[in-house]
């Protein structure tokens, strides 16, 4: 069977109950074209290498990570001056809009996760069926079990209540467990989510491969699934498992932390009238053929703005050293937005990969040492989470100034806002919502925006309005696309607010 053939069979993922005739009179004759095992792993490496395409990529397009929390900041009179820097799309999730993200014509985060899990469905239904060793199978069903397992995880913390005690008989996910298109699409319990999301990692747990493959991140070993098991384990509230399987993961040898010292600038950016030059990293140019290989990578993944600016707030920016913290020098960009057409010098656009189109969100060294010091700290092992935190210092500063704290909430500050610091925009929406259930008042946050009233017509910007999303609220639920809604008869439940 060809690439091509398989992309296409990949492609025909849908949700909704429409086109179900047309897509099951041709499905039986594109499955009994995969023969062997060889096949199934092409599904598999297609996924990085497509990169920007949503039905086969490991990128997640993100509205909600880009301009729903406190990480962004989008100034009132740049926007009147130049209202091209944030689209009308963009700006229903920096408002924490619900009816109109509802009605949009699409939501690829959505759309792009359940087609991944299509992709999984696919892969489980026929990997009995071909031909190949029994060891590449177990490989290609572990790939399977934790595709499906991260995609249920990054849909659950989007589209569902946070994880708690109180929560878990909220709405779930739809379960997608076969690649049936009729399976029903009612949800499941949040509690049912995470239990499938957890039943598939402990298959996934049952590969051979032990270590990283440098020059295959994305296909799954152990130390994958560790790292993906500190990360739920972190999010559910349960430290003392949480540091457990971040030091199972950190003990790899093939993946490493990047020191940022050894970062070298990248060709500079020039702009006329009036002159500017500004001074960007070598991943700024980067393709995906190179970031795909990003040393502190246990699983590729990216979050992706289609818009590709990333607007830093002033309280984000208020947390970092000067540029004597690299990932200030390197990636906050002083007059970025130049590249927007905006000319104030104060304006600054964050970017890491491929001119600011993708931020690592994939499992990576960094986050484990910072969910290994959160877990300690959490735990009141106040010395050993400031030693992890700046482990991570050590590789981030020209010149490394240690952190230290004289209690347990001393602790937990330091750590959160190195953590904040290390992953703007691609962690902190789900980090605000775990902090709202976790039984510690402290780390609570109000997301609060000054801009202008929106309505039908898009912004009024002759109207100042204030936008706030106060801890706790049911808009950390993102609206569920309308179409898919609408189009599955009455299966999936819309979220209420």
């Amino acid at each position: 069977m060809r690439l091509s053939h398989i992309i296409i069979l990949f492609g025909m993922a849908l949700l909704s109950t429409a086109g179900c005739k047309r897509f099951l009179d041709q499905e039986p004759l594109r499955q009994t074209s995969i023969k062997n095992v060889d096949q199934l792993q092409a599904l598999i490496d297609n996924i990085p290498v497509t990169a920007n395409v949503a039905s086969g990529s490991a990128d997640e397009t993100n509205l909600t990570a880009a301009y729903s929390t406190d990480d962004t900041e989008i100034d009132p009179e740049l926007y009147k001056e130049s209202p091209s820097v944030a689209p009308l799309e963009n700006i229903l999730y920096y408002t924490f809009n619900i009816q109109q993200v509802a009605d949009a014509s699409l939501d690829a985060l959505w759309t792009g996760e359940f087609r991944k899990i299509f992709l999984a469905n696919t892969i489980l239904e026929n990997v009995e069926k071909v031909t190949g060793s029994e060891e590449q199978k177990g490989y290609v069903k572990a790939d399977a079990h934790f595709i499906r397992a991260y995609s249920n995880w990054v849909l659950a913390n989007y589209y569902c209540l946070p994880y708690s005690k109180d929560n878990l008989t909220t709405p779930g996910l739809p379960l997608k467990k076969s690649a049936n298109v009729v399976e029903s699409l009612k949800r499941s319990t949040l509690g049912e989510t995470y239990e499938f999301i957890l039943s598939d990692l402990n298959e996934a747990m049952k590969v051979a491969r032990e270590d990283v493959d440098p020059l295959k991140r994305w296909r799954v070993t152990k130390r994958t699934v560790e790292a993906m098991f500190s990360r739920y384990y972190l999010f559910i509230g349960d430290y003392t498992k949480a540091l457990e399987y971040s030091d199972r993961a950190l003990a790899s040898t093939t993946v490493s932390l990047k020191d940022y010292k050894t970062i070298v600038a990248g060709a500079p950016i020039t702009y006329n009238n009036p002159p500017a030059t500004l001074q960007v990293p070598q991943m700024y140019f980067w393709t995906n053929a190179e970031s795909l290989y990003w040393p502190e990578f246990y699983y590729t993944r990216y979050t992706n703005n289609r818009s590709q600016f990333y607007m830093p707030s002033s309280s984000l920016l208020a947390l970092f050293e000067g540029s004597n913290d690299l990932r200030y020098k390197w990636f906050m960009i002083e007059n970025g937005g130049r590249r927007f057409g905006s000319v104030k010098r104060e304006v600054i656009r964050y970017s890491f990969f491929s001119d600011g189109k993708q931020l690592p969100s994939g499992l990576t060294r960094a986050e484990l040492i910072l969910n290994k010091a959160e877990a300690l700290a959490r735990t009141n092992h106040i010395g050993d989470a400031m030693a992890a935190v700046n482990e991570l210092r050590a590789m981030r500063f020209s010149s490394p100034t240690n952190l230290s704290a004289v209690n347990a909430d001393q602790a937990i500050s330091q750590v959160l806002n190195e953590r904040r610091r290390e992953f703007p925009f691609s962690m902190r929406w789900l980090d605000i919502r775990r902090f709202s259930v976790n039984n510690y008042p402290q780390d609570d946050v109000t997301v609060t925006r000054n801009f202008f009233k929106i309505g039908e017509g898009g912004v009024d910007v002759n109207t100042p309005q204030t936008y706030t999303l106060p801890t706790g609220s049911r808009r950390y639920m993102v609206p569920i696309n309308g179409i898919d809604v609408n189009a599955s008869g009455g299966q999936l439940q819309q979220n209420t607010y």
